[in-house]
């Protein structure tokens, strides 16, 4: 059985190794935190948000498919809430029963402890069927509608009557029916373990019994090893299907944990006023970008209360470059822009009112360290050895966001590199996203048909409204402006 709620066509699992660089987005785009709120205390959700955020989708089906299903969730929370608390404490219950199970067991052990385990699965199973079922009219999504779909073609009443009277005639404490056929030398072989009500033979009125001696070992044991040679073709599929049902049970709670981890979220952004919606996400081959309300949602949760939004009017190129005031917002911007993207590739909701965007195949950061806690490397050392390890697995079609790079250098030689490092990406059909105060390397891009300018607004006074707008670089900073706030100049 699959659970269907994050793919169509393959099973999500929450313990996936996570793409290369997950450590360095997560602290660039201050994702912790977004994480901590989404899971509360619940391991389930945080390994759940951190396996989908990290391991972003390229496809654009497929993160049209999750969307339609949080649009379910979203609509209906209660009945999704409810039906992850019934599952997940399912499969707690049989993780701890499977805790439980011998360590070597023989064979007659394995069939008791999956019969035990084959019980209470089915008392989950079937409340879990019962509850899907009772809200299946309410979701109108293909995830949740073939889930109705399977567990009803799969499990009707007769199956779970079924089953338990065979597990009933597993536990049944009157010796076992063997059947068994004699070979080369009197031998038995073929030995079967046969159900008890299905009468092979009429036993003949001379037919007698024999009862093995208690005190007599060697022949206790031998009787021991007939009955699991009968049992033994039993032991495995029982204990397969204890695990496949666990298997199916840990698919959906780990599915279920993701959408409960959005609905956490939405409820404490729409909390404070700010506004989410689902964003649109284009080909990989596209260029184009769009965004309205755009709003850092790490800074949103810190501060607990509304923050500023940015807007960007579409665009069609592969370089945007963000220059402007110190301490204007152009690091926030770099991070709701950095958590927009993952959360759009991973079929979440994003920040704003709407937010347009191609998917990347790869997406890095590449934001300014401290220098090297043990002093064996300066700053710029540092700098080129992270880009090194990112240009090895960067293709066409993926996205980089730099932050001040290069800027441990001087004017000059930083901006050189800087203009041939991001020149050289662009024209491999990678997407930048770059802030920077080299001012030699931000006018060096004024002729660039593929740049878009965009600038930290400063009004006359020297105020920041922490927006990010279009706008040309200027020559400087306007560090001025904070020495003269700071020291009340």
């Amino acid at each position: 059985m699959r659970s269907g709620l994050m793919f169509r066509d393959r099973d999500f699992s929450i313990s996936a190794p996570t793409v290369f660089g997950r450590d360095t987005l997560c602290a660039d785009f201050e994702i912790k935190r977004i994480i901590e709120r989404m899971a509360g205390k619940d391991m389930n959700i945080e390994q759940a948000v951190n396996s989908a955020l990290f391991n972003p989708l390229s496809d654009v089906e497929d993160i049209l498919y999750r969307q339609r299903v949080l649009k379910d969730c979203l609509e209906h929370p209660q009945q999704v809430r409810e039906l992850y608390a019934l599952v997940s404490q399912s499969e707690h219950f049989q993780a701890e029963l499977v805790k439980g199970m011998r360590t070597d067991p023989q064979i007659e052990d394995t069939i008791t402890d999956a019969i035990t385990i084959l019980r209470t699965q089915m008392e989950h199973l079937k409340l879990t069927r019962d509850m899907v079922l009772k809200n299946a009219s309410l979701f109108v999504s293909e995830g949740f509608t073939e889930l109705a779909k399977m567990l009803k073609a799969q499990l009707p009443d007769r199956f779970f009557s079924d089953v338990a009277a065979q597990l009933k005639e597993f536990r049944d404490r009157d010796g076992m029916l063997v059947g068994v056929s004699l070979g080369s030398g009197l031998q038995g072989v073929n030995y079967t373990l046969l159900r008890k009500k299905v009468e092979l033979f009429r036993r003949p009125s001379n037919s007698g019994t024999y009862t093995v001696n208690s005190q007599d070992q060697a022949a206790r044991t031998d009787m021991r090893q007939r009955r699991e040679r009968a049992a033994n073709d039993c032991a495995a599929p029982l204990a397969r299907a204890a695990e496949g049902i666990w298997h199916f049970f840990t698919l959906l709670c780990g599915e279920l944990a993701f959408y409960v981890g959005c609905l956490n979220l939405y409820d404490a952004l729409t909390g404070l006023g700010m506004t989410v919606c689902m964003p649109t996400p284009l080909p990989p081959d596209s260029t184009q970008r769009e965004w309205s309300g755009l709003f850092d949602i790490s800074l949103a949760l810190l501060k607990n209360e509304k923050v500023g939004t940015n807007r960007l009017e579409r665009h069609d190129k592969r370089l945007y470059i963000i220059t402007g005031a110190n301490q204007g917002g152009k690091s926030t911007f770099l991070r709701s822009f950095g958590q927009a993207q993952l959360m759009t590739q991973c079929g979440m909701f994003t920040s704003g009112d709407s937010f347009v965007a191609p998917v990347r195949l790869n997406i890095f950061s590449h934001f300014r360290k401290e220098e090297d806690s043990d002093m064996n490397h300066g700053k710029f050392d540092e700098e080129l050895t992270r880009l090194d390890r990112i240009t090895d697995r960067l293709t066409k079609d993926s996205l980089i966001i730099f932050n001040e790079a290069f800027a441990a250098t001087n004017e000059r030689e930083g901006s050189e590199i800087c203009r041939q490092v991001i020149r050289a990406l662009v024209e491999s059909g990678v997407e930048v996203f770059t802030v920077t105060h080299l001012y030699s390397y931000a006018a060096s891009e004024l002729d660039n048909p593929e740049a878009v300018f965009l600038r930290a607004e400063r009004l006359e006074n020297g105020e920041r409204t922490f927006r990010i707008v279009p706008g040309e670089p200027f020559v400087t900073a306007f560090g001025e402006d904070l020495y003269k706030k700071i020291f009340k100049v």
